[in-house]
């Protein structure tokens, strides 16, 4: 079923690619966001159990750079998979595949350019895609020194269906990348991840306050009002980190309450599921201690809701997971140079 269903996928991306008639274009595209939908709803059917909901946010991590759909499509082909990669990137790292081993079936977006066509009114343009420009538009495309048809943009047309392979299908020590994937994190090293976090918090609008006590007794909240975090102050470093990536996590996927405080009142639990969740998944690329997080928290709030709503939620994890890890992994870099700038010049 999933082979005949990528394998039209394959089928229409190519028409779509090929046509120059933009309402064909356009059904051929809906036609295979169509076939995706049904796929990510297969996968999301597939789970049953709490341990399975696990499984799906630990893949957040493991396969960070691939999209949701393509996470739904790694999990119904090998939930168990620990770290996925195209063959050449294995080849690069000095790695096989073992012989016999078939791919796990991805999809690969294909772009079109978009192209800005200049009008006889003054200021004004028409804008096409590059495949429905006429013979003569093309060419003035094409000539450097003709600005009357420049580039735009990129736009999304369709995708391709392409292969990885999980490290389990070569001959990658699991245990060696395992323990590089998956390091322990002490108490004592939270405060200092604590400070980028903050840093990354600031880039993104919001201030992080601390309280000695905090009436509702809450560990934290955010404050859109006034684009602030407050955290109590008296919690454990590694408490505290959480917290701080709990409210994180609601700065960013929840700004709609801004002016909607209701909206969070009637679907409390919906926003407290995608923010522990997203927290979930960040502190596991940490390294934190994750137990005392409620998988089931999710698996139990998604089984009364309908395919829609769960897939909202699962999208805006993933993408929100990816969106601070990202963002936290910046501010690491950008330290990283600042103290290679700062070093001091060694000559012989």
């Amino acid at each position: 079923m999933l082979e005949e269903q990528l394998k039209k996928i394959n089928e229409l991306s190519f028409q779509a690619n090929k046509t120059k008639d933009e309402k064909e274009k356009e059904q051929l595209e809906n036609d295979v966001k169509s076939i995706i939908f049904d796929l990510k709803k297969q996968a999301i059917d597939s789970f049953k159990s709490e341990s399975d909901i696990k499984k799906f946010l630990d893949n957040i991590i493991k396969f960070n750079n691939y999209s949701y759909n393509n996470q739904c499509l790694i999990w119904m082909q090998n939930p168990d998979a620990s770290y996925v990669a195209p063959l050449r990137t294995f080849n690069k790292m000095g790695y096989r595949i073992n012989q016999g081993e078939q791919g796990v079936k991805i999809l690969v977006p294909t772009f079109y350019s978009v192209v800005k066509i200049k009008t006889d009114e003054e200021g004004k343009f028409e804008y096409k895609p590059i495949f429905a420009l006429t013979e003569t538009e093309l060419a003035k495309y094409k000539d450097k020194s003709d600005d009357s048809i420049t580039f735009h943009s990129e736009k999304l047309s369709n995708f391709r269906v392409g292969s990885v392979f999980d490290a389990s299908q070569t001959n990658m020590p699991l245990d060696e990348i395992n323990e590089k994937l998956n390091p322990t994190m002490e108490d004592d090293r939270a405060e200092g991840i604590e400070d980028n976090f903050i840093k990354a918090i600031y880039r993104d609008g919001f201030k992080v306050r601390y309280e000695d006590k905090i009436e509702s007794g809450a560990k934290g909240y955010c404050d859109f009002k006034n684009s602030t975090i407050v955290v109590h102050k008296g919690l454990s470093n590694l408490m505290r980190l959480k917290v701080v990536i709990h409210e994180y996590a609601h700065s960013l996927a929840h700004k709609h309450l801004l002016n909607n405080h209701q909206d969070y009142q009637e679907h409390r639990n919906k926003y407290e599921t995608e923010a522990e969740s997203i927290a979930y998944v960040v502190s596991k690329y940490l390294g934190m201690d994750t137990s005392q997080y409620s998988n089931m928290y999710l698996y139990s709030w998604s089984k009364d809701k309908d395919f829609k709503e769960i897939d909202d939620s699962l999208n805006t994890i993933v993408n929100y997971s990816k969106m601070i890890i990202n963002n936290y992994e910046k501010i690491i870099a950008k330290n990283q140079d600042i103290e290679l700038n700062e070093s001091p010049s060694m000559s012989i």
